[in-house]
This record gives structure tokens, sequence and C-alpha cells, in this order.
């Protein structure tokens, strides 16, 4: 008996630690040696030129990167733009987390004087980012293509690494009419490569809520790219709307992006006024509980009462809302 709730409790704990580890939004592992110790610093062969250049470039681009996300953000302090500064506040924490070591035996790259704030718009301070976004991506397929084809297994390992620890999901384009389609798409065609895709990105959507509380982070990253290539890819596919309502949903829910989400959720009912989802509602939440916009949750509230009314609860909840903001308004 005794051995037998030994054997539960194993299964338990085994259980438990799944879970944890799949309700924790983290980057993957840091790299480590043969012997468990993280990889810290990685030598350069002094005698391989290829890689000495690769090598350098990569940290030129990360130097550059870094900098002109740091000069973006402090233009945003600069004009007040809060939810902006907190975009290049994320997107520079994510270049620094991706990679964990260093490389020995290359020179440090030195870099012009970064631009003065007082002397940039915003257009140029994004460009900047974007540019060097882009370079820094392309060094660090450069550097991973070198010990591929030269066979250097380990480094090609850790190179990797690097671009698995880099989270798409926290880059941005700074303007948020660049990064989302227009309001006029049309979902009029049904193309069954968008609808095969639709489905795919659903099943993942749906298998990354494991319990309440507990979220496959990595699935939900997947859903959330294959909802977003869809939209991309096939923009007068019939499931387009829904993808949108999706793309909110998890930006909502799970990565605390707020502005895209109710960005997304509008082009839903954009794309489909009549659209059976809640995305009015969930962007009314999200304007009166997350972003303190009472305006355009009460103009929401007032949709979702229109255009929701296959969900009697949804409808009730708006019009009690309706009352509690237009009374605290008086």
């Amino acid at each position: 008996m005794k051995q037998g709730w030994n054997t539960l409790v194993s299964v338990i704990v085994s259980i438990a630690s799944v879970l944890f580890v799949a309700g924790c939004d983290r980057p993957p592992s840091a790299p480590r040696t043969a012997d468990g110790k993280p990889v810290k610093v990685v030598a350069v062969n002094p005698a391989d030129e290829a890689e000495r250049e690769a090598v350098y470039q990569l940290k030129s681009a990360t130097l550059a990167y870094k900098q002109a996300l740091k000069v973006l953000h402090a233009y945003y302090v600069k004009i007040g733009a809060f939810d902006k500064q907190l975009w290049a506040e994320r997107e520079l924490a994510n270049l620094e987390q991706a990679q964990t070591f260093r490389f020995e035996g290359v020179d440090n790259p030195t870099l012009p004087p970064a631009k003065s704030v007082e002397n940039i718009t915003e257009a140029a301070a994004v460009e900047d980012v974007l540019a060097a976004r882009k370079r820094w991506k392309k060094c660090l397929n450069n550097l991973e293509e070198l010990y591929s084809k030269k066979g250097l297994n380990f480094k090609l390992a850790l190179v990797r690494n690097i671009k698995a620890r880099f989270d798409p999901i926290r880059t941005y384009a700074y303007f948020l009419e660049v990064e989302i389609p227009p309001a006029n798409l049309k979902p009029t065609e049904v193309i069954p490569e968008a609808d095969a895709l639709f489905a795919k990105a659903l099943k993942l959507h749906k298998r990354g809520k494991i319990l309440p509380g507990i979220t496959d982070y990595s699935k939900e990253r997947k859903a959330l790219l294959l909802f977003l290539e869809l939209v991309r890819k096939y923009p007068r596919s019939t499931k387009i709307a829904q993808s949108a309502y999706y793309i909110g949903e998890i930006y909502k829910e799970y990565f605390n992006e707020n502005i895209r989400a109710v960005a997304w959720y509008q082009r839903a009912w954009q794309w489909d006024p009549n659209i059976q989802l809640p995305a009015r509602s969930q962007a009314a939440f999200v304007y009166d509980f997350r972003l303190g916009q009472h305006g355009k949750a009460l103009a929401l509230y007032k949709e979702v009462i229109k255009y929701e009314q296959y969900d009697w609860n949804r409808v009730r909840y708006a019009k009690q809302r309706i009352r509690e903001l237009t009374k605290s308004k008086g």
C-alpha cells in the first residue's frame, strides 16, 4: 500500500512539474556544456578568419540594435508615449535575453555616437530600429550558416539557442497602421490553404490552454504566428476576421499586449461586422479595465448590445457597465 502511495505521489509531482514549466512564459533554457554547466564564454578560433569576421559583425550588429532601441526609448520618454515606451523596453529586454554567453578572441566593435533625441523624428528612430534588427538577424543567420558548413555543431547549437530565445512577439513596427492590415479587407474567398492553416492554428490555441491558469506558451506563440501568417498570405480569405479575433485573444490573454489586442479585435468586426465571436466585448473589457479609456469602453458596450445578442450574458453585463460608467460620469 505504501509503495502504491509513493508511486501516486511521484506521478502527481511529475505532472505538477510539467504543468509548472508549461505555465511559465519564459525563453528556452540557456545553453550548457556536456557536464551541465552554463556556457559563459565561447572562444573564436584565431586562425579562422571567416569565423572571426562573422562574429565581429554579429557583435557590431548587436551593439547597433541595442543603441537604436535605447534612442527610440528615450524619444518616447521625452514625448510621454508610455505605450510605445513599453514596447521599446520589451524589445530591448528581448534582445538582451537572447544571448547568454559572450564570444572571446574578437575585438569589441566601436559605434558612432548615438543620435540625439532632440534632433530625431519618431519615423527616423523607428527606421533605425527596424534596420538594426534586420542586420542583426542577417548576421546571426550568416554565423549559423558558417558553423553549419564547417560542422562546428556545438557552436551551431549555441547560435540556434540565441534564435530560439529571441521572441518574435516582442518585436514591433511601432506604428500599428504598418503592423496591422487595413480595415477595408473583405473576407470573400474560400481558400482551402487558409482554412487548413486556420484549423491548425486554432487547434494549437486550444491545446495551449491546459487548465485554468495553466498555459503552454510555446503553443500559444505558434498559434499566434500561424494566425498572423494566414492574414498576411490570404487577405481575402473567409477566415481573416476570425483569425483577427484569435490574434487579439492571444495578445490579451497570454502576452499582455493590450494595444495590439484591441486593434486586432477591431479588425475582426471591421472585416466582418456580424462576426459571431465577442470581439467587441473583449475590446471593451481591455479599454475599460486595462487601459482605463472608459469613453471607448462605453461606446463598445453599446455596440455589444447591438451585435452580440447571441450571448445574453455579455449583453446583460454590457448594460450593467453602461449604467455604472454613465453614473460615474454624472
